[in-house]
């Protein structure tokens, strides 16, 4: 890959001057039966230390001690645990991004997975986002395009030292990249624009500060469709914007509607598990409703909404 593994374990084994990362596993948490894990983290006090950089970014997320000036997110835990907790909801690793013999950009293969960054904001409120709203492109204008991230895995090499084979993203610190230049990283940007490694700057206007504590969410749960409909004292209550409001903030998209019957009718598209957290919310509704009745419909997920609307 890239035509010169020689080259990579050179970089690596330069790189094994010890990564000061501290962890007992505590930082993660490991939801199987959603298909998910949750990490602790923080916003990168390092990023844009380098003026030459010019603002660039190379990761959305690294371990301390990786490349902290290039990425938005520092996770509280160690690469291998990141690595582990993925094998352990389900999820298989494939290859990452590389050059075949013929010069030709292979895209990464792996399972797919999203990412969703929560954290707490200067007036106590739950501010929660795909990760991509995160990241700016330079060359559109605006936030990064919603994608799966692929769960490329890294690679494994002997460490020189032990003679065990390791992780290579336990030696650089590498999670999360935007681009392809890095074959040690665990999960990995799918779109082919990411060869630029200069295309991609944080996201500023939407960003955490630096230092603000974070949970850095990976979902690997299937994205289905709900249809719901709800009855009851449901209209004329705020039902319906209680929905909207429900559904953005777990980033779950879809409409919701008044009917003539006086019912209340939803489709909500998404990631299982956060599908059925609005789900849960919707069957109490807003404090002025007084729901009677939820009928639910799996229906096929089809990956056309874009947002949350309410209908008229």
């Amino acid at each position: 890959m890239f035509g010169c593994k020689c080259l990579v374990a050179i970089v690596l084994i330069s790189l094994m001057v010890a990564l000061p990362i501290v962890s007992d596993g505590k930082e993660i948490k490991v939801l199987p039966d959603q298909k998910r894990i949750e990490v602790s983290g923080e916003a990168s006090r390092e990023l844009g230390r380098y003026e030459q950089l010019k603002g660039a970014i190379e990761y959305l997320a690294c371990a301390e001690g990786g490349k902290t000036y290039e990425s938005i997110i520092i996770l509280h835990c160690k690469p291998t645990e990141f690595y582990e907790a993925l094998i352990e909801i389900g999820l298989k690793p494939g290859s990452p991004a590389y050059y075949d013999d013929s010069a030709k950009h292979v895209l990464p293969e792996g399972d797919k997975v999203r990412i969703f960054v929560e954290w707490e904001d200067p007036e106590g409120k739950l501010a929660r986002f795909r990760a991509e709203d995160l990241i700016y492109n330079k060359k559109t204008g605006k936030h990064m395009e919603h994608v799966n991230w692929i769960f490329a895995g890294s690679q494994f090499m002997e460490d020189p030292a032990t003679e065990e084979q390791v992780l290579q993203a336990e030696l650089t610190g590498s999670i999360v990249s935007t681009h392809h230049g890095d074959q040690t990283v665990i999960l990995q940007n799918p779109l082919l624009e990411a060869v630029d490694e200069s295309l991609y700057s944080v996201n500023s206007k939407l960003a955490p500060e630096a230092g603000t504590q974070v949970k850095f969410i990976v979902d690997g749960s299937p994205l289905v469709q709900l249809y719901v409909l709800i009855s009851g004292k449901v209209q004329g209550v705020g039902f319906r914007y209680f929905t909207k409001q429900t559904a953005d903030q777990m980033n779950v998209y879809g409409y919701v509607k008044n009917l003539p019957n006086g019912k209340v009718e939803a489709v909500l598209e998404g990631p299982e598990a956060d599908v059925s957290k609005v789900l849960e919310k919707l069957r109490v509704g807003p404090g002025a409703a007084n729901v009677t009745d939820v009928k639910t419909e799996k229906r096929e997920f089809t990956g056309k909404y874009k947002d949350f609307e309410i209908r008229r």
